[in-house]
């Protein structure tokens, strides 16, 4: 056993040790406040995973997220406008039905709910996009226009996700206020 070999902690030095790094040791009140205070300073701690300062990992993901969340946005706004303006234009028609049964529908979806079920059918029944992860087993080996394009893979899904839940609502608006001006 590794905890038997020397030089390692018992396990009352290691909690010992946990209990300091965390700020255990003072007391829950105390202990919070010390938590906040270093919440408002930007010191995080570290990551248990990484074993890097959380603001790194931070950082590095972060990028990633506004990204995503701009090109959702976009494609948000390419298609709910046009579909409001349409379902507007052409208020009570099948077209107008249609729309807004779908955008109810996208409404109501729960986030997590359509992100496992094009999960299931896109990547796991189908084999189209990987289950997991922001690259390919490859990606190192591409060039840069590849690595690109191998990362824009990845992401169709959560940006999928993103634009079908958030295009209802965007396109209800429109609709609504199509219809206040005609």
């Amino acid at each position: 056993q590794k905890s038997m070999q020397p030089g390692s902690k018992s396990f009352e030095e290691w909690m010992a040790q946990l209990t300091r790094m965390y700020n255990l040791d003072v007391g829950i009140v105390p202990g919070f406040f010390k938590w906040l205070g270093q919440m408002l300073t930007f010191k995080f701690g570290d990551s248990w995973l990484w074993t890097k300062p959380v603001t790194e990992v931070f950082n590095d993901s972060v990028w990633i997220s506004f990204f995503m969340g701009l090109i959702a946005f976009v494609l948000e706004i390419i298609i709910a406008i046009p579909l409001g303006v349409i379902a507007a234009t052409k208020q009570y028609s099948k077209t107008d039905y249609v729309i807004s049964v779908l955008a109810l529908a996208g409404i109501s979806l729960p986030t997590f709910f359509f992100a496992s079920l094009l999960k299931l059918v896109f990547s796991v029944k189908l084999g189209w996009f990987d289950l997991y992860g922001l690259t390919g087993r490859s990606h190192q080996q591409l060039s840069a226009f590849g690595k690109l394009m191998d990362m824009g893979h990845h992401l169709v899904l959560p940006i999928v996700t993103l634009v079908v839940i958030s295009v209802g609502s965007l396109m209800r608006y429109t609709r609504t206020n199509m219809l206040e001006v005609l």
